[in-house]
Order: structure tokens, then C-alpha cells, then sequence
């Protein structure tokens, strides 16, 4: 795994906080969480509770307070910069294990800083977590190659093909669509053509 002390002051600096080099913002995340809760929605999926894995700057917590105001946000960061200035829980996606599972499960940019061992490890997680549905992103070969702006991205990755997340996932949930996975079993019924599988 990465040591925790590169994710320090100024890697948010430059990724998060200053408008000319960050790869998201707030805004950009409300967006997304609007997305993700209206088709889980859509699915009558109940988001009740939320973990968010890395949860970074909070900006998942700041949409979800807008949008979803009654579900719970329990956020973890394995950074311990973050984890001192916001509170947040420390923890890893790899291991982090508080005994319960979690109505939607959010894992945005983690595992690219993983090694393949700790990501699959990562991905069997985050199965162990999830009640009902995991919203999951992560950087890959050809996102790198053909989907970023490099000059706002961490390239200093482990950049995995597509299919290697895709193969551990299928184990576990079947694919929404929009970096979305329902856990497999989780109840909801879908139509062919909405499942990507």
C-alpha cells in the first residue's frame, strides 16, 4: 500500500484545492452523487447509510447533505493529514472492517494507488461492505492514455487494465452502468439491458 504521508498538504493542494490543477471539486460531486442516488433511487435501492472509502475533502458529504439530508455518511481516509483536519476515520479499503454493511458503498480514486494485490484484496472488501450498492472509480491504462486531462491527474499510479477490476467485481455485484455495481443478491430486479454483465 502507499504511505500515507504522500497524501500530506500539499498533494491536496494541488489535486483538490487550487482551481488551475484540481482533478475535481465539489460542484463535480454533486453532480455525480446526484446521479448515483437517482438511478439507485430509480431501482428503489434505500440509501439509508453511506460509506465513503477515502472520502478525501468530504465533498460526497457536503452532496449527500444537500441531496439525501437523512442518510448517514460515515467517512474513512487512510490519509493522515486528513483524517487530523477534518476527523474523518482512519482506515484503508483494503482491510477496514467495522462489522456492518452499508447501503451504498463509495471507493472514488483509491485502488490506482493500490498494488494488484492489495487491490484485489480492496475489491473482496468493499464486496464484505456493501448491502446494496458500491459506486466505484478508479483510474486505468486506457483512462490514462485516452480519458484524462494529465495535467490535472495523478499519474503516479498503478494503471491496471479495465478488465482486471472488472473480472474481481463480476465475483461480487453485477454492473450498473456510470461506475455503478449492485451487489449481487442485494434484491433489486433488473432488466437485461440494464445490467452491463
Amino acid at each position: 500500500m502507499s504511505d500515507p504521508s504522500r497524501f500530506d498538504a500539499a498533494y491536496y493542494r494541488r489535486f483538490y484545492e487550487q482551481s488551475k490543477t484540481r482533478v475535481s471539486d465539489a460542484k463535480a460531486v454533486e453532480r455525480l452523487a446526484g446521479f448515483v442516488l437517482g438511478y439507485l433511487g430509480y431501482l428503489r435501492l434505500p440509501v439509508r447509510n453511506v460509506l465513503d472509502l477515502g472520502c478525501g475533502m468530504g465533498h460526497w458529504r457536503t452532496a449527500l447533505k444537500k441531496l439525501a439530508p437523512k442518510a448517514r455518511h460515515r467517512g474513512v481516509e487512510y490519509s493522515d493529514y486528513l483524517c487530523e483536519r477534518f476527523g474523518w476515520e482512519k482506515g484503508s479499503a483494503v482491510d477496514f472492517a467495522p462489522g456492518r454493511t452499508f447501503d451504498l458503498v463509495v471507493c472514488q480514486g483509491v485502488l490506482q494507488y493500490l498494488d494488484d494485490r492489495s487491490a484485489a484484496q480492496a475489491i473482496d472488501n468493499l464486496a464484505d461492505l456493501t448491502q446494496g450498492a458500491l459506486y466505484l472509480e478508479a483510474l486505468t491504462k486506457a483512462d490514462w492514455q485516452h480519458n484524462v486531462d494529465r495535467t490535472v491527474t495523478d499519474g503516479a499510479v498503478h494503471l491496471r487494465t479495465g478488465e482486471f477490476y472488472r473480472k474481481r467485481l463480476r465475483r461480487h455485484f453485477t454492473p450498473l452502468g456510470g461506475g455503478l455495481f449492485a451487489k449481487k443478491g442485494c434484491g433489486i430486479a433488473l432488466f437485461e439491458l440494464e445490467e452491463l454483465g
